[in-house]
């Protein structure tokens, strides 16, 4: 009688035709780069199957609008607003700042008129923004309105890296952070990973929980330890270092940015909050 495969031993040789294990009713909803992606992370794992599959990808859908300068704009306008505060809070001041102009959300142009005039600074300050985080939103307006062309062949054309380093430059409020997930959610770009990330973390570490034998792999090939800043309170799940976690992602290059995805399901504990948080996070 033949032994049943441990976890550790769903890891697959990259060669093996993983196509049929995907249902074409999920590939028919979702574009052709995110497709070729799951077949690229299956034929490497795949015991991750259940959880591709357990919704679909909203960033990666088929039907997403094309993206323009104003979609940018609002994306990091919008990651700036939620900087340090609550969802709910995020979305209070992004629904009064498109009250405040009736209806819509503002264009980089129009939010530099208001913000050059006392009166109308003052009217967007009461959406909810604090000096700085106004301040941060004028730097970002500034930016978009004395740029635009170049900052459209930046999103073109640029490197991930330089991408980064532009915006983190250029702009107040922006750190590596927020500039790699709007990589992911403003530019969809494929092969992003945020060793920064709380629930990416927490999702490497069930992935890891029951494949001691990979755990062992990483620890033994790793050139240098990287230590994770992450700290949390609860002792239920354990911080893996980053060069770990950077390691072995790399495996999964260049589709990096839907194992993100991933890890964030494999860290939630309910999937209908994990769907909603989905949505709303390439939504805002």
């Amino acid at each position: 009688m033949k032994r049943p495969l441990d976890n550790d031993e769903q890891i697959i040789k990259p060669e093996t035709d993983v196509s049929s294990m995907i249902p074409k009713s999920f590939t028919a909803k979702h574009s052709a780069a995110f497709n070729e992606a799951c077949k690229h992370i299956l034929s490497i794992d795949k015991s991750l199957l259940d959880i591709i599959l357990k919704g679909d990808f909203p960033l990666f859908l088929k039907d997403r609008e094309e993206y323009t300068l104003q979609h940018y704009y609002e994306k990091l306008a919008s990651a700036i607003m939620s900087q340090q505060i609550s969802g709910a809070a995020a979305k209070s001041i992004k629904r009064k700042l498109i009250d405040h102009f009736e209806g819509v959300f503002p264009s980089y142009a129009a939010m530099r008129e208001q913000l050059s005039k006392p009166e109308t600074r003052q009217d967007i300050k009461s959406c909810g923004f604090s000096a700085r985080k106004l301040d941060y939103i004028e730097s970002l307006t500034s930016y978009f309105f004395e740029k635009e062309d170049q900052i459209a062949n930046l999103f073109s054309d640029g490197a991930d890296d330089d991408i980064v380093e532009q915006l983190t430059k250029n702009i107040k409020g922006v750190g590596p952070w927020s500039a790699k997930m709007f990589l992911l959610t403003g530019l969809a770009r494929m092969d992003v990973f945020s060793i920064e990330d709380l629930g990416i973390a927490r999702g490497f570490s069930k992935y890891l929980s029951d494949k001691p034998l990979l755990v062992e792999e990483l620890k033994r090939t790793r050139v240098a330890a990287k230590r994770s800043k992450i700290k949390h309170k609860k002792l239920n799940w354990i911080i893996y270092d980053d060069d770990l976690m950077e390691s072995y992602a790399t495996r999964f290059s260049p589709y990096r940015s839907v194992l993100m995805f991933i890890f964030w399901r494999l860290g939630s504990t309910n999937v209908d909050a994990m769907a909603k948080t989905e949505k709303d996070f390439v939504s805002n």
